[in-house]
């Protein structure tokens, strides 16, 4: 297909690489980041934005490849409960079958939310600057709680239900660009009293539905679009360049998460924020 003169060299795609796994993962907010992006140098054409579509693909690997174990265990589980099903004995007492019913419900207020939000036709409401530089602010005042927040113990041996649902719920209120996603989930699932680590865990496996969901809907509307040009090295370097950063930046979260090193993240999205709002009010502009 035609291009519209979105001519990606292999650096540029290098670079756009490395922002997309380190930001889609790092409690910064990478729809904040785009919207502050876009609002310097203005929008990107299709093929632009077809090239964003791939790199999410890329960051869906890294998910699979950090926590393949805990995902091959839920496909066996999931293959195996319907098996149960249909045989009239469903059971979701084990360990495993937990986690995918937990799974299961965190997925449903998002598919919710995000889906009243195509249909509505609100999209473009996430696109305003000044949403990004307040939800930066509340993502930045997350980020300070979470090294404060230290009760919980549930996994998902014994995790409620509930705390599936609060998860689900803080993903769901993450579609606002600058809230980030990733640090929304992991707070809520601190809230819920879940563990450090399995909160991360869940943090991650829970947005593989939500990210798959997403690119779905804007995939289409690319291939709608047309007028997509694809570069084959070019695309080839972002991808590998965003599912390596994207492991990079999982197994830091796992290690921070740890250390109550959260603050920092608190600092770089508090000073976002502030940019955002520069940004917004023509203070700076490329």
């Amino acid at each position: 297909m035609k291009g519209m003169g979105f001519n990606m060299s292999w650096l540029q795609a290098l670079i756009s690489g490395i922002i997309q796994g380190v930001t889609e993962f790092l409690p910064v907010s990478s729809s904040g980041h785009l919207v502050i992006f876009h609002s310097l140098f203005g929008e990107g054409d299709e093929s632009h934005f077809a090239y964003t579509v791939f790199l999410h693909l890329a960051t869906l690997l890294s998910i699979f490849i950090v926590f393949r174990k805990d995902i091959w265990m839920l496909i066996k589980e999931f293959i195996a409960a319907i098996a149960d099903a249909i045989k009239g004995k469903p059971d979701f007492k084990s360990p495993g079958r937990r986690f995918l019913l937990m799974v299961i419900i965190g997925s449903v207020p998002v598919a919710i939310v995000g889906g009243s939000i195509s249909l509505l036709g609100f999209s473009d409401a996430l696109e305003n600057i000044f949403v990004v530089a307040v939800m930066l602010m509340v993502t930045s005042a997350l980020m300070f709680c979470v090294d404060k927040i230290d009760k919980g113990k549930h996994t998902e041996a014994d995790a409620p239900y509930i705390s599936a649902l609060i998860v689900g719920v803080f993903q769901s209120i993450a579609i606002l660009p600058g809230l980030s996603r990733s640090g929304s989930t992991i707070f809520g699932g601190l809230v819920g009293g879940l563990t450090k680590e399995f909160a991360v865990k869940f943090s991650f496996i829970l947005s593989i539905p939500a990210i798959m969901g997403a690119g779905m809907v804007e995939l289409i509307g690319v291939v709608r679009a047309g007028n997509i040009e694809v570069a084959p090295v070019s695309w080839a370097i972002g991808f590998v360049a965003a599912a390596a950063c994207g492991i990079v930046a999982i197994k830091l979260i796992k290690l921070l998460i740890r250390s109550k090193k959260f603050y920092i993240f608190g600092f770089y999205c508090l000073l976002a924020s502030v940019l955002a709002f520069m940004v917004g009010f023509g203070v700076i502009s490329a």
